[in-house]
């Protein structure tokens, strides 16, 4: 019963750093698809998910829909958010990639293997992102424990204030529901 967490980030609000305390209380380890904004305007954030053990992985630069895209356009994208990572955190990216918006072609997927990258999507996932509509705690809940699955990958937004606010309380229940979390580099691959 393994759950693998991960965030795609697209600015700061004030609700990461709540999100990285509720991780490192449970010594829960994440990935956050990160977006070139997010780099720019939270640079100590993102220092911080690395020093504390967590993938930051390539969400795009700009956030585009990439799936008709061409190799050219693509590994621009791509490129220019590693670009930014490394000029800011020192090290390079680690390869793992989450298409904005979910949206991907056959194509697209291959362009990112070719790259070097591991495609992510999700198998577990609530409508989170919008900050104007934001699910009450007890709608969170009901949607993120009766479908959690053992081996699920976790899609959750750092935008949502909810999140931010019922992350611990949640980690302790999937961990009385005996999951345990895992980095995404612990998933198994066949």
């Amino acid at each position: 019963k393994v759950l693998y967490l991960t965030f795609d980030c697209g600015f700061e609000n004030g609700n990461t750093p709540l999100i990285l305390d509720a991780l490192k209380k449970h010594n829960a380890k994440a990935a956050f698809f990160v977006v070139g904004n997010f780099i720019e305007t939270s640079p100590d954030l993102v220092k911080r998910m690395v020093e504390e053990g967590h993938i930051v992985g390539n969400h795009s630069y700009h956030h585009p829909d990439m799936s008709q895209m061409g190799k050219e356009e693509f590994t621009a994208e791509l490129g220019e958010l590693e670009t930014l990572y490394e000029q800011t955190v020192g090290t390079p990216m680690a390869k793992y990639f989450r298409p904005p918006q979910g949206k991907y072609s056959e194509n697209m997927l291959q362009i990112a293997k070719d790259a070097g990258y591991k495609t992510c999507f999700w198998s577990l996932a609530y409508v989170d992102w919008n900050q104007d509509s934001q699910p009450t705690h007890e709608e969170a809940f009901d949607k993120l424990l009766k479908r959690v699955h053992p081996g699920a990958i976790v899609l959750l937004h750092n935008t949502s204030k909810t999140n931010g606010e019922i992350l611990d309380e949640l980690l302790t229940k999937w961990e009385e529901m005996g999951y345990t979390f895992k980095s995404l580099d612990e998933l198994p691959v066949g």
